[in-house]
């Protein structure tokens, strides 16, 4: 009976976490196609360092939004497997900094000289930042729940 309960728990979850995940994943890629294609015009108009940023965001929202695809497909698929769970975890954290170091200190683009400093902030900003915080707290209750249900077999099985 509890580990039907925890399944269900685990389901109700999972669906919290991918509703938080999607638009995260929508406002990622569609932002990533947005700096691409801001980029060509750039370089078009012979601005290659501004050219040279909005490639290097580009580059960061779509490996950013490709990170989590996979990391949550396997959670899906894979449901046992920890590592996805941490990836996205500490990966979000990670993104957060990155994020506030932009808009306070900027963030250096590896190879160049360049400096990604910004204060604007849009709805994609604000989308992003609430789904990330959001979606961190019924990840880490699904990572604990496993580690329950886990613990739960080997305490069954030194039991026998």
């Amino acid at each position: 009976m509890q580990i039907l309960k925890t399944n269900k728990e685990v389901t109700i979850l999972s669906i919290i976490f991918l509703a938080l995940m999607i638009p995260n994943v929508a406002v990622y890629l569609e932002h990533s196609l947005l700096e691409f294609g801001e980029s060509g015009k750039s370089a078009a108009n012979s601005e290659f360092n501004k050219s040279t940023r909005q490639l290097a965001e580009g580059i960061f929202f779509a490996l950013t939004a490709v990170g989590y695809i996979v990391c949550t497909i396997l959670i899906f698929v894979k449901p046992n497997f920890t590592i996805p769970y941490y990836v996205i975890l500490v990966g979000t954290v990670a993104i957060m900094v990155v994020y506030y170091m932009r808009t306070m200190t900027g963030v250096p683009i590896p190879g160049t000289d360049l400096i990604i400093k910004e204060y604007a902030i849009d709805y994609r900003d604000v989308i992003t930042k609430i789904a990330q915080v959001a979606l961190v707290i019924p990840l880490a209750m699904m990572l604990q729940r496993l580690y329950d249900i886990k613990n739960k077999k080997i305490e069954k099985s030194t039991n026998l």
